[in-house]
């Protein structure tokens, strides 16, 4: 072959790979990814070349006619996939994973809305992907040889092996922003726009389908250990309680270091009133398992599930069912789900995560405020009459708001908490550290949502068939002084501290306080009895079940009972319970976390 016949098939072969490369960028400009991994990386960018170099190859195989019949029906394959992911990305702000499209059904729901995102940017983007696939079907190069695809096959293999050592190192320690390394995302795979970002659409297809094939050796022991724990465990009993809330709107929030402490008629007097007025849970715990203490509470009380000490749930677990979590429980009962926050759906994960639990969408006050401050003041959630509509649009409904304003720090230098204590200058004492009155001054703002929630639900008919269950998610540990905390701290104390505020308010409530010992996880189950709905199959205890006695079980083997307290295995109070209770408890709790960690290992519910 003459020298020109060669650099004439190299362009025409070059010309054709380069298609599906072009797709791989318009899909990923088209959702964002720069927002979550740079587009000219490296990585991504050598997996799409070798993915387009195999399929070029695979077009080269076959006599020109029925090889460019194959390269179109290749790249239309691929061009439809990224026409729905860009689809499902404008109207969810997230794309699918493979397995999502088992649900594929459920899209039918948004074909009305789905016709609405069909304008000139969607228009544009198909275009796009029409464009690049002409010119490849008609740059595949007559008359090659098959011998010419090896080297493109070689190129694709040469990708594999390269592309995924381009990613950053996994932390030798994994703390709760360990997402933020691309090595340890890649291994997890755990939130699709990201990970749609990390490798280009290909390699997301395939590595996505290996790990959703790839092996427990160790799954099937681990599933009957906890087979065995729920068949041993008493089953559910029906109380005073079962269904007294059946049917009415439920909004579930959770405070953001809004301390027992905190918490009282000086700084938070509507919280007050609704927490003296409601089904007030005093001795209720928030045992922190992993670092990052807000998603910790999070995860737990809408799984009923802690989740692993290590601190990476948010970014590995969002593959997995949760078909009883809050949102999926109530939204099989006919409630429409939705959950609001400050922070952008990429914050731990919870674009994703929040999916797993059941609920259709996640709203963050970022894409609605003017800024951060506007974002950060609980207030917005209820005031933005975008997002209000949205929490209220059809019932029943769970609302899941996240508050923010309580958020560390809580000195000088923090924006929020000068902006608090502008609003509330009554709470600049100075005869207390100042962080005490920057926390007081934040949790007054969140106190004026509820304020707010109350008068907005009245005005438009719907406080009288509305639930409020409130919970913190921590104790205020954003406090730097811990002098400070545990002198403020009515709970202070080792593990102790982790009581935290839990109270369930509704229009007509007979005022209860309920001193049974709970847990995060028992949260859920709690909701789940007096909505009348299904005992969820989870770690947690509806409280007013007369067969459960209360416990929290902290994960270093700590625990408390109403009638002991054991920290690292020694008893620091002991009100009545025999050495032999004591060994079972201390039994009980390893196995708790035992069978909780393989629930989370096996995805436990998706076999089930």
């Amino acid at each position: 072959m003459e020298t020109r016949e060669r650099k004439r098939l190299l362009l025409h072969i070059l010309l054709a790979v380069l298609p599906f490369w072009l797709l791989d960028l318009t899909l990923r400009t088209a959702t964002g990814g720069a927002a979550w991994y740079p587009l000219y990386a490296a990585a991504p960018n050598l997996f799409s070349l070798g993915f387009s170099a195999l399929f070029t190859a695979l077009a080269l195989l076959p006599p020109r006619r029925w090889g460019r019949l194959l390269y179109g029906l290749v790249y239309a394959v691929w061009a439809v996939y990224a026409v729905v992911q860009y689809a499902v990305w404008r109207i969810l702000d997230r794309v699918l994973f493979l397995s999502d499209f088992l649900f594929a059904g459920e899209g039918l729901d948004f074909a009305g809305y789905a016709r609405q995102i069909i304008d000139g940017r969607f228009a544009a983007v198909a275009l796009l992907l029409l464009l690049w696939g002409v010119l490849g079907v008609r740059s595949l190069p007559a008359g090659t040889e098959r011998r010419q695809a090896l080297p493109l096959l070689a190129a694709f293999l040469l990708a594999q092996g390269i592309a995924p050592r381009l990613y950053a190192p996994v932390p030798e320690t994994l703390d709760w922003d360990a997402w933020e390394s691309s090595g340890y995302e890649y291994e997890r795979f755990s939130s699709p726009v990201y990970d749609l970002a990390l490798t280009g659409p290909y390699q997301f297809v395939l590595h996505d389908a290996w790990l959703s094939v790839a092996p427990d050796p160790d799954g099937a022991e681990k599933r009957a250990r906890v087979d065995a724990f729920f068949a041993e465990r008493p089953a559910h009993q029906e109380n005073e309680m079962t269904g007294l809330l059946a049917g009415k709107n439920l909004i579930l929030v959770q405070l953001e270091s809004i301390d027992d402490f905190v918490l009282n008629e000086q700084n938070t007097p509507t919280l007050a009133r609704l927490q003296r007025e409601g089904i007030c849970f005093s001795e209720f715990y928030t045992p922190q398992y992993s670092n990052g203490y807000t998603f910790n509470t999070e995860f737990a009380a809408q799984t009923g599930l802690y989740p692993y000490a290590n601190g990476n749930v948010a970014y590995s677990l969002s593959r997995s069912a949760f078909p009883d979590a809050a949102g999926s429980l109530f939204g099989d009962a006919g409630y429409t789900a939705n959950s609001f926050h400050k922070s952008e759906a990429k914050f731990y994960n919870r674009g994703a995560m929040h999916q797993a639990f059941g609920y259709e969408q996640y709203h963050s006050a970022l894409h609605y405020a003017s800024g951060e401050l506007e974002a950060g003041v609980d207030r917005f959630l209820v005031d933005c009459d975008e997002l209000y509509a949205r929490m209220i649009d059809t019932e029943p409904f769970l609302d899941f708001l996240i508050t923010y304003s309580g958020h560390l720090g809580y000195d000088e230098i923090d924006a929020l908490t000068t902006y608090a204590l502008e609003q509330y200058p009554e709470y600049a004492d100075d005869s207390r550290p100042y962080e005490i009155n920057g926390l007081f001054a934040k949790a007054r703002l969140t106190d004026d949502m509820f304020a707010r929630l109350l008068e907005r639900l009245a005005e438009d008919g719907l406080l009288e068939n509305t639930v409020l269950c409130v919970y913190d998610d921590h104790y205020a540990y954003g406090l730097t002084d811990r002098a400070v905390l545990e002198e403020y701290s009515a709970a202070a104390g080792g593990r102790l501290l982790e009581r935290t505020p839990c109270f369930i308010w509704y229009e007509g409530c007979t005022p209860r306080t309920v001193d049974k010992t709970m847990q995060t996880v028992d949260l859920l189950p709690t909701l789940a009895n007096l909505f009348g709905l299904p005992a969820p199959r989870t770690l947690g205890r509806d409280a007013f079940d007369p067969s459960y006695a209360g416990c929290a079980i902290f994960p270093d083997g700590t625990w408390l009972t109403d009638d002991a307290y054991v920290q690292n295995g020694k008893v620091v109070w002991n009100d009545g319970m025999t050495e032999e209770e004591v060994a079972a408890m201390n039994a009980y709790a390893r196995r708790f976390q035992e069978v909780n960690d393989a629930i989370l290992d096996t995805d436990y519910y998706r076999e089930t």
